[in-house]
């Protein structure tokens, strides 16, 4: 099995037809076919199902995509790890910052980029789980993430701190002129929420803590376009869709109006961790304890930083 057509495999996997994987690999489609087929023969299964609509990864073709991609991840790592080890070089760091995240720390990532000593940290935004998947697949070195799920504590990471939730209501809402909204006088409300996936690990919390007598059909209503625009979700509001959630401070920014952010009784706190694939290299801890020094400034996270005893020593 060679990297070549570990690469090879990856782009088929993903453009689902060979003729489309030929043209991003810049070679002719039967070659590529070929190289397939000589991979297929060497693992002794079969990757792909060949159909009039394109090639479908078989059972044992989505194992290997898995493990080709961290493998090619690892692979370029090593490349770059290499390189910048000679003279004058600095460590390529790679940070995924999920939806909304990247606002709660806008001043520690403004100059992330040249502020870690002897690396140069790329940030790109990205949804939750996305971004933890992309740090377990190797495409990214670390994530910072809302509170994770259990299937996805296989990861090293801490906690940075936390923010509170308050409530979004449009400006003619019945409870709009109170200081604080009783979440028992919620239960009967419409919630506009952002989707489930790739949300996962905060979802349900929220909604449970919104109406905590439970859900009724048809009561939560899914803004779709949350991933690329989290003002959808507000705008939903003021066009009167519903409640949402929204994070004090942040939400009032943004350019929707007709609605006002109000905190909730008891409030709803969600953290934020940072999430690495041990066993970290010495940038990558660098980089977290870069992360942790940015929010403990004064009014970076709205409640006091939660990290286990000795964390950010150990990551020193």
């Amino acid at each position: 099995m060679e990297l070549r057509q570990l690469r090879y495999f990856v782009a088929v996997a993903e453009e689902r037809r060979f003729s489309a994987a030929a043209r991003r690999l810049h070679i002719a489609a039967p070659s590529l076919s070929q190289q397939i087929r000589a991979l297929e023969r060497d693992l002794r299964v079969t990757l792909f199902e060949r159909t009039p609509r394109g090639a479908e990864l078989t059972a044992a073709g989505l194992v290997l995509a898995d493990r080709a991609r961290v493998i090619l991840a690892e692979v370029d790592r090593a490349r770059r790890d290499v390189q910048s080890a000679g003279p004058g070089h600095r460590e390529t760091v790679t940070l995924r910052v999920c939806t909304m995240a990247e606002r709660v720390l806008d001043g520690p990532l403004r100059h992330i980029g040249s502020a870690v000593p002897g690396a140069a940290v790329t940030v790109t935004s990205s949804p939750g789980d996305d971004a933890v998947e992309a740090v377990r697949q190797g495409r990214a070195d670390a994530a910072v993430v809302w509170n994770r799920p259990p299937e996805h504590r296989d990861l090293d990471g801490l906690v940075l701190g936390s923010v509170l939730l308050g409530i979004v209501l449009p400006a003619g809402h019945r409870l709009a002129a109170r200081p604080d909204v009783p979440v028992a006088e919620l239960g009967s409300e419409s919630t506009v929420m952002f989707p489930w996936s790739p949300f996962a690990g905060v979802w349900q919390r929220t909604v449970d803590h919104l109406l905590p007598g439970g859900a009724q059909q048809g009561q939560v209503v899914i803004e779709p376009d949350l991933i690329n625009s989290p003002e959808a979700m507000l705008r939903a509001v003021a066009a009167g869709g519903g409640i949402a959630p929204g994070i004090l401070g942040v939400a009032e920014q943004m350019d929707v109006g007709g609605i006002v952010v109000l905190p909730l009784d008891p409030p709803l706190v969600l953290d934020l961790e940072v999430v690495w694939r041990p066993p970290a290299r010495p940038a990558v801890r660098r980089l977290v304890d870069h992360l942790v020094r940015s929010v403990d400034d004064p009014g970076v996270l709205v409640t006091a930083p939660r990290r286990p005893p000795g964390a950010v020593r150990v990551m020193g």
